[in-house]
């Protein structure tokens, strides 16, 4: 035990983190107490009767805050004439960031500069535009860290991409390009609950846990890996909703009705991975990773073309097989996601 101790002690201080010793002290018959560094109490303005709270993580760790609202985290942007999507992925940016006022400036803000930033805050779930004068636009997050469930988040998007990957699979059998068109969409609702779990994830490393009872920062991160990969099953769902949109291909009668035996499988196999995950069910996991390489066998005799004689058919089966080939890929992703925290949990439990 004192070994683990001096073992834990030598790599904190090889990652830089300061490292002082107290020794326990028992008053009365059940309270051990602890004195704190004057330096640490001086900085947080700590005195007699201040309040501190103290949160554990899953490894035993001790985190002392002296609060628990929200810090109020702002940045000042000085964008000049940058437009377009430059000035898009800095707001997304800040918005992963955790920042809750963004306050975005320029000498003269131009209609295209205005029109962009309405436009992401749109996509964003918490921003609003509170405030906007010709030189100066201000974006507030109305969105409180304890109302960032990523749990939620996760089983919307499950349902979204579910039924987004069956409408584009639907669309592309009975050449539906209305059901196409809204399929993509739908691609802009995946994304906005993408940012939202990555932004959650950075406020869990910034202040140790949004919602300490529930979550830790190795949950949430396979989480927020989850979620990447759902959007981008999406991505590919929306990608073979555009080819059925721009081309109006309709597919033969023999290959619709390959097409159309994969739809309820596909569904079933985003179902079981969401699932399988939010429970740490590796077993689950283990067994859909199995059904997704045989899925993945019967999906590759899509991208054979050789007794194809039609031009916009080889392209559209080699668009499709290609998209559920990486849609499979990125299932069994998140199976090994389940695997990894659930291998995770049981090191922390033996610890």
């Amino acid at each position: 035990m004192r070994m683990k101790s001096r073992e834990r002690e030598e790599t904190l201080i090889q990652e830089g983190m300061s490292m002082e010793t107290r020794k326990v002290q028992r008053t009365g018959k059940s309270t051990y107490i602890v004195s704190l560094p004057k330096s640490w109490a001086n900085k947080n303005s700590i005195e007699s009767g201040s309040i501190v709270y103290i949160s554990q993580s899953d490894n035993g760790a001790l985190m002392l805050l002296t609060n628990r609202s929200e810090k109020d985290l702002s940045i000042r942007l000085e964008i000049g004439d940058k437009v377009g999507d430059p000035l898009i992925r800095d707001i997304i940016a800040c918005y992963v960031a955790g920042y809750k006022t963004v306050e975005i400036t320029s000498s003269r803000l131009s209609a295209a500069q205005k029109r962009d930033l309405h436009q992401i805050v749109n996509k964003l779930i918490g921003p609003e535009i509170l405030e906007e004068t010709m030189s100066k636009v201000v974006i507030q997050d109305l969105l409180s860290s304890e109302e960032l469930e990523v749990e939620k988040a996760l089983r919307r998007m499950r349902t979204v991409v579910k039924s987004m990957m069956q409408d584009a699979i639907s669309s592309l059998i009975s050449c539906n390009q209305e059901l196409a068109a809204d399929v993509m969409r739908r691609d802009d609702d995946v994304d906005r609950l993408n940012l939202l779990v990555s932004r959650q994830f950075t406020e869990i490393l910034r202040s140790g846990s949004v919602r300490r009872e529930a979550l830790n920062a190795i949950t949430t991160f396979n989480y927020m890996q989850a979620a990447s990969n759902l959007e981008r099953i999406a991505d590919h769902a929306s990608k073979i909703a555009v080819m059925v949109n721009n081309t109006g291909f309709k597919l033969p009668e023999g290959i619709a009705v390959e097409i159309s035996r994969l739809e309820p499988v596909f569904g079933g196999l985003i179902d079981d991975s969401v699932q399988a995950l939010l429970h740490g069910d590796s077993k689950k996991a283990n067994e859909l990773i199995d059904r997704t390489r045989e899925v993945q066998r019967c999906s590759q005799m899509m991208a054979n073309t050789s007794r194809v004689k039609d031009k916009d058919e080889t392209l559209v089966r080699l668009i499709v097989a290609g998209s559920l080939e990486r849609m499979l890929d990125y299932i069994m992703n998140i199976g090994e996601l389940t695997i990894n925290l659930r291998n995770a949990a049981i090191g922390a439990e033996d610890r």
